[in-house]
């Protein structure tokens, strides 16, 4: 593998990372030795009270006619109301 190669793969794993710490949980195990990194489980009811702060921002947007931002949380809405149709 040429260096180059090498430093595409770790610029692809450091964006991996970094797109996916927000929703990761850091544990600290063993007097801060080893760190523990995980991906958050969603539930219902986190889902539920996400999908109620995107109504409200959607509202308080409309009302400042913000209409980009409107159309941002609306894609946000949407992923959250299909993540919410496995629960039922």
């Amino acid at each position: 593998m040429t260096n180059d190669e090498i430093e595409r793969i770790s610029q692809r794993v450091a964006k991996l990372v970094i797109e996916n710490m927000p929703d990761m949980k850091i544990e600290i195990v063993d007097d801060e030795k080893d760190w523990k990194f995980t991906l958050d489980e969603e539930t219902e009811e986190s889902l539920l009270t996400t999908l109620a702060n995107l109504l409200t921002s959607l509202d308080y947007n409309l009302k400042l006619e913000k209409y980009n931002k409107c159309a941002e949380i609306q894609v946000q809405i949407e992923k959250t109301e299909d993540k919410l149709k496995n629960y039922k």
